[in-house]
């Protein structure tokens, strides 16, 4: 499903209450209603849409009760700053060691998601760092664009082509302009020698 769509999905309070209920353990349609104090339509449309979305799954248990629950790990990253914008998602990759403890208490188990945690904010931490002079150097960027062009659309399309190469569908996109448009722009650009093209692909 397209990020757009996710941001959609999880703009409702009732859907992200329905996440929220369902990552501490799987529920079952009727006690989840109950829970959430949401009429019973209402649940089945929000759990309809999680479900098409990916996020959530169905089974049904020895009593034929159907319980829902998370299907998978997804992270969803939003950047907004004076000069980006951009939403990212995507689901963790990599080799959990499930059995380092076989018998973990629950003291360790707490101990090591508190070890998790510290690191996930000290990566938090460096995001911020990173972020901020990725900031400052598009500014710079921006500036030295704004100086060298006196049309919009040439200044527009390299600041979308600081961060990296891109197609001519993606920077129209991007630009919400036509695709031939932003075609013709760009090849006014490549005469200049500001821009290059390579595979298909546009770059500074």
């Amino acid at each position: 499903m397209e990020t757009v769509e996710l941001l959609d999905i999880l703009g409702n309070e009732n859907r992200r209450r329905i996440l929220q209920l369902l990552s501490f353990r799987p529920f079952y349609f009727n006690e989840m209603a109950k829970r959430l104090d949401v009429g019973p339509k209402a649940v089945i449309s929000h759990l309809d849409m999680l479900e098409r979305a990916g996020l959530i799954e169905c089974y049904r248990d020895n009593r034929r009760r159907k319980y829902f629950r998370i299907v998978d790990c997804l992270v969803m990253e939003v950047v907004v700053t004076p000069h980006t914008y951009g939403v990212r998602t995507y689901r963790p990759e990599g080799t959990i060691q499930k059995n380092v403890h076989r018998s973990p208490d629950l003291d360790q188990l707490s101990a090591r998601l508190r070890e998790l945690e510290e690191k996930r904010h000290q990566l938090r931490c460096l995001l911020e760092e990173i972020e901020a002079e990725a900031m400052e150097t598009k500014r710079l960027g921006i500036d030295l664009i704004d100086e060298d062009t006196e049309d919009q659309l040439e200044a527009e399309t390299l600041i979308a082509l600081l961060s990296g190469e891109a197609s001519t569908e993606y920077l129209a996109e991007m630009l919400r302009m036509s695709p031939l448009l932003v075609e013709d722009c760009l090849q006014r650009l490549a005469v200049l020698g500001k821009v290059r093209k390579k595979d298909g692909r546009w770059s500074i």
